[in-house]
């Protein structure tokens, strides 16, 4: 029989296919050839039992098909699998092998699961196994179901019936809602999987809070124990507390009124207020030397006027203390009371005793000099108002008679004050004395005695 020629192409084509098909087949799914094209590398895994292991079948990393199972022998501690791994997969050898299951009717692979990210590799260097103390395999179904059956067996029927029963009354009429938290909660799943790193390193971190917790638990049952007192005794004063808030909307309104009426003064009192908080703070060592005297005197009062009519008084006469100081002064010549003419002082002389009792009036135990106050923007220009004359002021709004309106001057004229002659230079190059009556009047008005306070402050 003479085949024609396009039966014979055919034949040829179909030939072809078939040797293919044939050989991928045998290269992809039975592993031929694939030793001697060097793709892959043998890895072995020990078990105690196969936990229904068998050949051919998948071997997964993180969920990535990365070879199969090879033949499976038998030792003398359980069982030897063979592990046809590809060799493009890096796979470290500080990993667990774990026989799992596909479904619930079986389909059991090998999943291999790393503990680390480093090497060795199972790829590196000879043959590894990974031992049995390193693999974990499923709970046989035997077991499983003699488990199963034994805590079947443990529940009273009435106490299953009880649960049932409240079960029942616990979700009725609830099927929408729990609908809406499964949807929900699928919801909530994706996002996590979406933002899966940020979760991980929350969970990793999340350690660190519990830990801490832990460490102060006796901490927080103390705390809990006295929020516990303090519920209490506000559940207990709670008529009281309640007469107390009522009282306080009429005090609130009372207030309130209060600081309308006093919204035209209270602004100036406050700026006049500031220039008084900045003297005292010039003054704070004569301040605290005052609030720590003051009580002490008070105390000795009753001890000089006790009462019987006479005023008892004492002398303490402290001579030499503390003692002067001669140390520094040894080549200074002394100076008599008689003598009366004028002589220049010398600089270059001073206290050198290290002991701070010795001369304790000297400058070396003086207080540190404070800070110079801060001035306001313009301070230093050279021009402008003087200090008094930016005091703040009351306009009445033509439009209505309760609604004021504070203006004060953005610069400060700074000048030199003799506090001896009370004389100082105003902007105008004018000379003015600081009094009742002085001259500064017709400058500053009748506000004029509050540069008696800015003046030191310049």
């Amino acid at each position: 029989m003479i085949l024609k020629r396009g039966v014979k192409i055919q034949l040829l084509v179909f030939l072809i296919i078939t040797v293919l098909g044939v050989t991928y087949t045998a290269y992809r799914y039975i592993g031929v050839g694939q030793t001697v094209l060097n793709t892959t590398y043998v890895a072995y895994v020990e078990l105690p039992d196969s936990g229904g292991a068998f050949t051919n079948s998948e071997v997964t990393y993180r969920g990535v098909t990365v070879g199969r199972v090879g033949p499976i022998a038998l030792t003398s501690d359980g069982v030897r699998i063979k592990l046809e791994l590809k060799r493009k997969h890096k796979i470290p050898r500080d990993t667990v092998a774990v026989v799992a299951n596909r479904s619930a009717v079986g389909e059991q692979y090998i999943d291999l699961q790393p503990r680390s990210t480093s090497g060795p590799f199972l790829s590196d260097g000879g043959t590894y196994t990974i031992p049995a103390t390193d693999t974990r395999i499923p709970v046989k179904t035997s077991e499983l179901l003699v488990n199963l059956d034994k805590t079947v067996a443990s529940v009273d029927p009435k106490n299953l019936k009880t649960i049932v029963d409240e079960l029942d009354k616990a979700f009725k009429g609830t099927g929408a809602d729990l609908q809406s938290i499964l949807d929900n909660g699928s919801d909530l799943i994706k996002e996590m999987d979406d933002n899966y790193d940020t979760t991980a390193d929350l969970l990793d971190h999340g350690k660190t809070v519990l830990n801490t917790q832990r460490d102060k638990g006796s901490a927080i049952q103390n705390f809990a124990r006295q929020l516990a007192s303090l519920s209490d005794q506000i559940r207990q004063d709670d008529g009281s507390i309640r007469k107390d808030i009522d009282a306080t909307v009429p005090a609130t309104d009372q207030a309130d009124s209060l600081m309308y009426k006093l919204s035209p003064d209270l602004p100036v009192l406050l700026a006049n207020l500031t220039t008084t908080g900045q003297v005292l703070s010039m003054q704070e060592d004569g301040l605290r030397t005052l609030l720590l005297l003051f009580p002490a005197a008070l105390g000795g009062g009753p001890t000089i006027l006790p009462g019987d009519g006479y005023q008892h008084m004492g002398l303490v006469l402290n001579g030499d203390s503390p003692a002067p100081c001669t140390k520094g002064y040894e080549k200074t010549k002394k100076r008599w009371p008689q003598f009366t003419q004028e002589t220049p002082a010398r600089l270059d002389i001073g206290c050198k005793d290290p002991d701070k009792n010795i001369a304790v009036r000297g400058s070396r135990n003086a207080p540190k000099a404070h800070p110079a106050p801060v001035l306001p923007v313009g301070a230093l220009d050279g021009a402008g108002e003087p200090p008094a004359a930016s005091l703040a002021r009351e306009v009445k709004n033509n439009k209505d008679e309760d609604a004021y309106q504070t203006q004060t001057s953005d610069s400060v004229y700074v000048t030199s004050y003799d506090p001896t002659t009370g004389k100082y230079v105003g902007p105008d190059g004018k000379t003015y004395v600081v009094g009742s009556t002085g001259g500064q009047k017709s400058l500053l008005g009748d506000e004029s005695w509050k540069w008696l306070l800015l003046g030191p402050l310049s």
